[in-house]
């Protein structure tokens, strides 16, 4: 469960408690206030930092079903 200060300065906000399955950070929404859903295959919760670290540094795909990244925007 989340106090009110656990996420002050960070620039996403909680979706429904999801949680990333990498870092366990809380997933959050697009600057147009959609859900950020790196996967679109199969939604395997991943937030911003991890996505994007994944994209410049890693394996450019998802951990779990290995679809390689498209370009999101937002």
């Amino acid at each position: 469960m989340e106090s009110e200060g656990e996420t002050a300065g960070k620039p996403m906000t909680s979706v429904g408690g999801q949680i990333c399955q990498i870092c366990s950070d809380n997933v959050g929404k697009t600057v147009d206030g959609d859900r950020f859903v790196a996967c679109d295959v199969c939604g395997f919760p991943v937030c911003r930092p991890c996505y994007e670290f994944e994209r410049k540094d890693g394996n450019q795909s998802c951990p779990q079903c290995k679809t390689t990244y498209k370009r999101h925007k937002g």
